[in-house]
């Protein structure tokens, strides 16, 4: 035989041979995994809260991951407390995206049957469940189906089934067909569904839970014709004739460098085959104590369909009726005006804010009871939904999701008030900063900041106490505060990409207290192509990077996995780039203004994980921050100014937080390490916790400022790393003993989740278990 004729044979043989190997491997694998037993990673807690129990109503659990251990959503199941497999379907949230990108935080999506929490009554309302690793799976009673066809998605799950047609798009449900129905300035009526630019994105197609994402962006004509644009979110979900609904306004025009408000007169979604025997009208078009006290959403309901508006009467006007076989969700009703602050404004009209977008959530129930017992009970589960809580020994584990390293301090869980939200309806327009103030662009939001971001005084918020409590109230109030920060302020552009619309738009944090974060020309450039309408006005403002308070929000999104949020980060990590670019003219290159851009960009990376943004991240104090420090220390104040170059430890803090995340967030920091160190050695031997002072001199400070307490964790995270007990005693001393006979603001006896405190606590702890021991 020629060898012409052998090397096919060999061939042959050479891939049979592999063929073997690779199926033995993959054998011995099966095998090993067959033969390994589970391990339980950690037990957990869901708890009911509106006190009527719940019946396979759908929850989500977020769970942290230690760095390098997992690499795909295969390797985990749920169990209940009797040792059963629990019908579970898993999400990736994040990866540890700039190191090996092994998983970080995965959501677990389950129904859940959960007897009436009694007030007062800590272990009622409870059921326990643990997490394994370990793919087990277990049969789901009537799992999510979606069928994705050229011009048609279907998704069923044998008790209702809801059909999209694309183009164009129609939207079948169980009550008919849903319409989005947006009334113009003018009069005349834009109907949502029918623009031209519509995209559609499954989200999730799981057994448990199936999310359809359908959008429109918007489009701007002329300052009195943008053409709005929307969103809508479907989810449907495993065993439940129940479907949530959210559905987004939109203006944020990309198609121009300078917009205009969005004027209207109303906004509904209508479902036109609805079985009703008499016609119903609910309205929440003032402020109602005894509703809001009720903790029931509004709901309205018919043989054939209920509907359940969440947040109905704290985000008043909104309305739902049914007449002549078409329910309404009247999400900005056309027969009031806009709420602005303290007063209806009485020129017929709403209006979004340019690069404003708003969501509401509601509920379909298509189960044929209608009874007041399961409408009533059920719009009390949609106000005050079951909580899953994760123990805090496990965040201390995984740390994967505190920032600064994770390091998570023990906290002794003290006595808890009830589990849902407590409204305090009295005085509507004096509700103090922190307080939760009622009406469409008030619910949630910092009053104190919500027009006058520079306002003085304070720190960045923390809503990180659920994280400690493991109280659902606690989960609420951080929800609400981060929808209100996402729903209320200007300061979001959908389908925004930086390397193809930056040069039209040319979008900027600056100016310090401004009115916009569209191209900034000067203070004389207008940032609108019209005035508002007499009567009416800006009914917030962006913030600036000198208070870019947005912490609060990715720690609300570590405890739901909100995909809202994401779309948020999703434009932020746009967004950020073009300062870690140094591409905005007007660049507020202060400290903390550099502190809070980076961690705002850090937060936005490990949500999206946007590869460019990572780039720009790992690279930043090398490529960008290194530029402007100025000897002999090494210090920056962001410019090469050696005629006034003084700097405050309190905005150093804010930076040098920016610095820690960015070290342990990527691997190959050396640089950023050794950064850390200067601004470290800098404050121990110099500054002292002090205000102002140069940062080219060798003065001694002799007076701390009680607003340095923003350097104190960070000090204290040097030690850990470096092994140096110098930086924390010094942190220590300043806390407790005061410098110049100034002590550190701030809480520190015991850290609930506030914003200073954490590495303090958790330090404190470390030596005392060192020395008992």
């Amino acid at each position: 035989m020629t060898k012409k004729a052998l090397r096919p044979l060999s061939l042959f043989f050479c891939g049979l041979l592999i063929y073997l190997v690779n199926n033995q491997l993959l054998f011995a694998q099966t095998n090993l995994e067959h033969n390994t037993p589970p391990i339980m990673l950690t037990s957990f807690v869901v708890k009911e809260s509106a006190q009527v129990g719940s019946n396979n109503y759908p929850n989500v659990a977020i769970f942290p991951l230690q760095y390098g251990e997992y690499e795909n959503i295969n390797s985990f199941h749920l169990k209940d407390s009797k040792g059963n497999i629990v019908p579970a379907q898993f999400e990736i949230l994040n990866r540890w995206w700039g190191k090996d990108n092994s998983l970080r935080h995965v959501q677990a999506i389950f129904n859940a049957e959960l007897s009436a929490y009694k007030q007062g009554q800590a272990n009622s309302g409870v059921k326990k469940y643990q997490l394994f690793t370990g793919s087990k799976k277990a049969e789901v009673l009537n799992s999510v189906k979606l069928e994705d066809r050229n011009n048609e998605i279907n998704i069923s799950n044998n008790l209702l089934s809801i059909n999209i047609k694309k183009y164009p798009l129609v939207i079948t449900t169980p009550a008919g067909k849903l319409h989005s129905v947006f009334y113009q300035e003018n009069n005349e009526i834009d109907y949502s569904f029918k623009h031209a630019n519509i995209q559609f994105d499954i989200e999730e197609s799981g057994p448990i839970r199936t999310v359809l994402k359908i959008y429109s962006a918007t489009e701007y004509k002329k300052p009195t014709q943008i053409k709005h644009g929307w969103a809508l979110r479907l989810y449907v979900y495993a065993n439940s004739p129940q479907v949530k609904l959210d559905f987004q306004l939109q203006n944020s025009a990309i198609n121009t460098t300078v917009s205009a408000p969005l004027y209207f007169k109303g906004h509904n979604l209508i479902l036109d085959d609805v079985k009703i025997e008499h016609e119903k009208t609910v309205r929440a078009d003032k402020l109602n104590s005894k509703e809001i006290q009720s903790t029931s959403a509004g709901y309205i309901s018919s043989k054939n369909v209920s509907v359940f508006f969440q947040n109905f009467w704290q985000t008043f006007p909104n309305g739902l009726s049914t007449a002549e076989g078409k329910l309404k969700i009247e999400m900005w009703p056309t027969w009031t005006s806009q709420f602005l602050n303290d007063h209806f404004v009485d020129i017929g009209l709403y209006w979004l804010d340019d690069m404003k977008q708003t969501y509401h959530e509601v509920w379909l129930d298509f189960s044929t009871d209608n009874s007041i017992e399961h409408v009533e009970a059920f719009a009390k589960t949609v106000q005050n939904p079951p909580v899953a809580i994760i123990p805090q020994d496990y965040y201390a584990k995984t740390k994967a999701t505190l920032e600064l390293g994770g390091y998570f301090p023990k906290t002794q869980i003290s006595p808890k008030k009830q589990r849902s939200l407590t409204y305090r309806t009295k005085g509507l327009t004096k509700k103090k900063h922190g307080a939760l103030k009622f009406g469409m662009d008030n619910y949630a939001i910092d009053s104190y900041r919500k027009k006058r971001t520079s306002n003085g005084g304070g720190w960045p918020y923390s809503n990180r106490k659920f994280f400690v409590s493991g109280n659902p109230n606690d989960y609420y109030y951080a929800q609400e505060m981060a929808k209100a920060e996402i729903n209320i302020r200007p300061q979001w552009l959908g389908g925004y990409l930086h390397a193809k619309h930056f040069k039209s738009i040319t979008p900027s944090t600056n100016p310090y207290g401004g009115t916009s974060w569209r191209q900034f020309v000067n203070h004389k450039a207008p940032t609108l192509t019209r005035e508002y309408i007499p009567g009416s006005r800006q009914t917030a403002n962006p913030r600036d990077d000198q208070h870019a308070w947005f912490y609060h929000v990715e720690q609300a999104y570590l405890m739901s996995g909100n995909k809202w949020i994401k779309d948020w980060y999703v434009f932020m990590a746009e967004f950020k780039k073009i300062y870690l670019q140094e591409l905005d003219p007007w660049p507020d290159r202060s400290n903390r203004s550099e502190g809070h851009a980076l961690n705002t960009a850090l937060a936005a990376y490990r949500v999206t994980g946007d590869l460019q943004l990572g780039e720009l991240l790992s690279s930043y104090v090398v490529k960008v921050h290194s530029k402007y420090l100025l000897p002999p220390h090494n210090l920056s104040i962001g410019r090469l100014d050696k005629k006034k170059p003084s700097a405050a430890v309190f905005q150093q803090g804010f930076l040098v937080k920016g610095f820690i995340n960015l070290y342990n967030e990527f691997s190959d920091q050396e640089k950023t390490l050794a950064l850390i160190q200067n601004y470290m050695k800098w404050n121990l031997t110099y500054a002292n916790y002090g205000y102002y002072r140069s940062i080219i001199s060798n003065d001694i400070s002799t007076k701390a400022s009680g607003s340095s307490a923003t350097y104190v964790d960070a000090a204290i995270w040097y030690t850990l790393i470096s092994g140096e007990a110098k930086y924390a005693d010094h942190a220590i001393n300043f806390v407790q003993k005061g410098v110049g006979g100034v002590k550190s603001y701030g809480k520190w006896a015991t850290w609930q989740g506030q914003y200073e405190g954490q590495l303090y606590n958790y330090y404190l702890q470390q030596l005392n278990e060192t020395n008992n021991e």
